[in-house]
Order: C-alpha cells, then structure tokens, then sequence
C-alpha cells in the first residue's frame, strides 16, 4: 500500500489592501470651476467706489458673480460674507454700499484695508433717524456666523446698548425700582418722535448700556418689556455723548451712538486653500455654500494656487486659537485599475 499523503488544502493569502484617499477638486459633489472666468468679476485694479467708500477684494459686488447654471457653480471673487451691494438712494446719484448681516441690512461706512477692518451702522435705523430724528427705533439685534466676520475684542472700541421695548406702565410707577444704584426712569427714552409701533406698541422704552445691567436685573425687567435687543457700538461715542450727563443717552444721545456705527474685522480662512491662492497672486473664488472652490488666476482657473508664481504656498501662522490644518496620514488604497486615477488627483 502507498505511503499516505497528506491532503493538501488549498491556502488563501489575505493581503492587505493599500489605499489612497486623495482630495480632488469638485470631489464632492460639486461641478468643477470652468478653466476660465470673466477677470472682471473681481474689483481688484481699479478698485470701485460707492457712496465713498473704496470696495476691492476680499469685498466683492453683488451683481459681478459667475453662474454658468448646471454646468458649474456660481461663485464670487472675494469671501462669501463679504457681499456689498451699491444701492441708489434716489435712483441717480446718490449710492449707498449696503452688507448683509444675516437677513439684515447694514450700510458700510468705511473699509480699512491696512487693518481688515469695516465700519456699519443699521440701515434701517439710519432711515428711521432720518424720519423720526433723534429717537429711532431699533428692530433687530446684529447676528453673523463669524466664518470670516467678528467682533473687534482686541481693541476698547467696542460696547453694547440694550434696549427693552414696549415695557408695562406699572414698572415705571413702582417707586421702589431701581437698576445699576438708578432708578429706572432716568433710563426711559424721553423723545416726542419715538415710537414703539410697529411692532409692539404701548408701553415704555428703555436703553441701558452693558455694565449698566447685570443678568439679574436684565432678567427681571426683561419679563415686563415685549422685547429687548442688544447692538454693538463704538466706546470712544458713548464716551463722548454721555461725558457730562449719562441721561443724555435716554433723552436721544443714542440715536447719535446708533448713527457713528460699529466695527467688525474680517479675517481670511486658514482650513482651506485659500492661503495658498492668495499667496500665489491669486483671488479665492468661493460658493455661496461658504466652500473654497478654486483660485481666481487673471482669467484663468488655478486648484487650489496660480501656477509659476514663484510666490510661498506655504500656510501663515494661525493668529486665531482655533487649531490649524491636521493632516491626517491614512492608509493608500491601490488597485491596478485606478492607479492613473489616483496620480492624476495627487499631481
């Protein structure tokens, strides 16, 4: 009889796969930028003026965006919040460049460029100003996302002044009230132009500034009033209106406050390729989904930087406390059939 033989099983290898995840331009979902655009579109040389007030990029205008419907994306030359429109006040001469804030209107008084900073009042105050005099009527607070627009904390320049609207007769007989070491009468708005209608109607008014309140006490009165708002002001104004008599403030000095605007800064995004088209001599062109879709090369389309610059890519110190760009090292996902696919996306 023959030896036994050992039976022989066949052995599957199991290999690791090598893959490769790749970022490519318009990976996501959305259309890739056409290989060439309008350079118009971006204010840049010369820059535009309206009402005054110089606009060139990151600023764009909102008449000067690219669509090319399905094909491709609509998209701006400059920072998708940064939209300005120059609107006529009278239909011939006088203009007005007016930024949006959330669903609200603000006039931009001025850009600093040396500082990245803009200065805005509310359009709609202003118009009441202009109607009603001393005494408008504030109707919303100032609300953004903060992607490229916030507040100016690093400098003293900036404050707050919260008004509480159409508030119950019986808190401003109550003798006993009193707010911030002062009674609460010396805070009711005092001008015969004002009013609360619309929206609220009847009742008093009243205007306190930031450190005038504390929670408690905002609390308590805000359960009298039907509503309160809270907008940004210039501390050098107060300062100035309120010098001799803080009452003043009350009696119509807010108006004033109101009408000198607020300053935000604007700050350029750090997480996308953004720096790097900039960087490059290049304009960024975003959606209006927020997302960094190309860079803008004088008529032509660069992803993410202008080619043959001679100009650094490399990403600025971040002066935020967010972190910056992590790069992340995954595993390469290789297959004979996507080799050109994947070196076609990496270079």
């Amino acid at each position: 009889m023959a030896p036994h033989q050992p039976r022989l099983h066949p052995v599957i290898l199991l290999l690791p796969f090598l893959s490769l995840v790749a970022h490519c331009p318009g990976s996501h979902g959305t259309p890739a930028l056409p290989p060439t655009y309008d350079a118009s579109m971006c204010v840049d040389s010369p820059p535009f003026w309206c009402g005054g007030v110089e606009i060139h990029y990151p600023f764009y205008l909102a008449n000067a965006t690219a669509d090319h419907g399905a094909a491709a994306p609509s998209f701006s030359c400059g920072y998708t919040d940064l939209k300005i429109s120059c609107q006529d006040d009278d239909g011939e001469t006088n203009k007005t460049p007016v930024i949006q804030l959330g669903r609200d209107n603000y006039t931009v008084q001025a850009i600093f460029y040396n500082n990245n900073s803009l200065l805005l009042a509310d359009t709609d105050v202003l118009r009441a100003a202009a109607a009603a005099g001393d005494c408008p009527r504030v109707r919303h607070n100032v609300s953004f996302d903060g992607a490229w627009l916030r507040s100016n904390t690093s400098s003293s320049h900036d404050n707050n002044l919260t008004f509480f609207f159409a508030c119950y007769p019986k808190l401003v007989g109550d003798p006993g009230w009193a707010i911030g070491g002062s009674d609460t009468e010396k805070h009711r708005i005092n001008c015969g132009e004002f009013s609360n209608d619309p929206p609220g109607g009847g009742g008093d008014s009243f205007v306190f500034v930031a450190d005038e309140l504390d929670r408690a006490q905002e609390y308590v009165l805000a359960a009298h009033c039907r509503e309160v708002v809270t907008v940004p002001v210039r501390s050098e104004v107060l300062d100035l209106v309120m010098a001799s008599d803080r009452s003043v403030l009350a009696r119509g000095g807010y108006g004033d406050v109101l009408r000198q605007g607020f300053e935000l800064v604007w700050t350029r995004s750090t997480e996308d390729q953004c720096y790097r088209c900039e960087s490059s001599g290049g304009r960024c062109a975003y959606g209006y989904d927020k997302a960094f879709l190309g860079c803008l090369c004088h008529g032509k389309v660069g992803e993410p930087y202008c080619k043959n610059s001679g100009a650094s890519t490399v990403p600025p110190a971040s002066k935020s406390s967010h972190p910056g760009p992590v790069l992340r090292f995954l595993p390469l996902v290789y297959t004979i059939t996507n080799t050109s696919a994947a070196a076609a996306c990496l270079f």
